[in-house]
């Protein structure tokens, strides 16, 4: 190789160089790039990956990278349950839960095109179902208040109880205090800031919800912290004693009322269904009582029909409702084996009180829906 020298400089010398500039920087861009592509476009802030869940709603906070996704998409299960443009530092939102595992999926886009992508799986726990009762190996409970969260202080400028969160209800005022119609909407409220989705859809209110005196359950002096007061039912009981007085004095008590545990069947918070249970009636009970579906155990005793209708009917004796289990048998406490209502005796007697009028004509076979 024949290497040119002019003014005591090599020009081979000067090429490498050029070369190993351009090669530097090259090295550079891409290594440029990809440190870019490899930082994270969502940050997941609350809740952690496998955590344990009471209730039907899970709160979440996620950070978006400024200007890196137009779009954040959530899935439940691979069902699509919330679009969300990002405009804000933080984003928080709720999701419905189904009892047992969820699957949670938050997908950033920009342009349609999936840019990242986390994930995180929830267990519901349910005393309901006796297989989700105990969660699965790994997954535990995240108490949110037990630790500080700095980053919630942008928006949620304090995380302690205001005077607003103090009132707690009186049950001998609380009804000549509030409107049936118009729920409150304490502006001040530490609770309602972050909690708010609890109750914002639900047509079934329980009563210090409605006015959001969450301290009128939650204990902030507790451990956990926020943890109710007294075990249900000696909470449930400190408002609901005329029920209270009448179920004492009963000779059969159903397992939920007698094991104490109120939140089997009721949602301390909101309901889709009257008396804030957690399914509709009909549903509740069929979760225990599966065989009682059909109806063939009203009739199984008087008559050859297979079925007699436990729902979708109007009941007889009760203007405007569904008929339902409730229409014969109390949920809670009776002076009879069968929870039977109405003061009966026997089944036949039961069977009166709604054929009176049309004991000599036949039943008809009936489809239950």
């Amino acid at each position: 190789m024949i290497s040119f020298v002019r003014g005591g400089v090599s020009f081979l010398n000067i090429s490498m160089r050029v070369r190993f500039i351009c090669y530097a920087f090259i090295f550079f861009l891409i290594f440029s790039l990809t440190a870019e592509g490899s930082q994270s476009i969502i940050t997941l802030n609350y809740s952690p990956d496998m955590t344990v869940m009471e209730f039907d709603l899970l709160g979440i906070s996620i950070s978006v990278r400024q200007g890196s996704a137009d779009l954040i998409e959530i899935r439940v299960n691979n069902r699509k349950k919330l679009n969300i443009i990002p405009r804000r530092k933080f984003e928080c939102f709720s999701v419905p839960l189904e009892v047992g595992r969820n699957q949670i999926n938050i997908t950033a886009k920009k342009e349609d095109r999936i840019v990242d992508e986390v994930a995180l799986d929830v267990f519901r726990r349910s005393d309901l179902v006796s297989k989700y009762e105990k969660p699965p190996a790994g997954f535990q409970k995240d108490y949110f208040h037990m630790k500080d969260r700095p980053q919630c202080a942008a928006c949620h400028h304090v995380l302690e109880p205001t005077e607003a969160d103090k009132n707690t209800i009186d049950i001998e005022t609380f009804a000549a205090e509030i409107s049936e119609y118009k729920a409150v909407v304490p502006s001040e409220s530490t609770c309602y800031s972050c909690h708010r989705g609890m109750i914002a859809y639900q047509p079934f209110i329980h009563g210090p919800n409605f006015v959001w005196s969450c301290l009128s359950c939650h204990d902030p002096q507790a451990e956990p912290k926020y943890f109710i007061k007294y075990p249900d039912p000696e909470l449930c009981y400190k408002c609901h004693v005329e029920q209270k007085q009448k179920r004492s004095t009963k000779k059969y008590f159903h397992a939920p009322f007698a094991t104490n545990r109120c939140g089997i069947c009721h949602n301390p918070h909101a309901s889709e269904s009257p008396y804030s249970l957690v399914e509709p009636t009909w549903l509740l009970c069929l979760t225990c009582h599966t065989e009682k579906g059909s109806g063939r155990h009203i009739v199984a005793r008087y008559v050859s029909s297979n079925r007699h209708p436990t729902h979708g009917v109007p009941d007889p004796l009760r203007k405007g409702r569904e008929l339902t289990c409730a229409s014969c048998h109390n949920p809670h406490a009776s002076d009879s084996p069968k929870f039977t209502t109405l003061g009966v005796e026997s089944g036949f007697d039961m069977c009166m009180k709604c054929h009176i009028k049309v004991e000599r004509q036949p039943l008809v076979p009936y489809q239950v829906p």
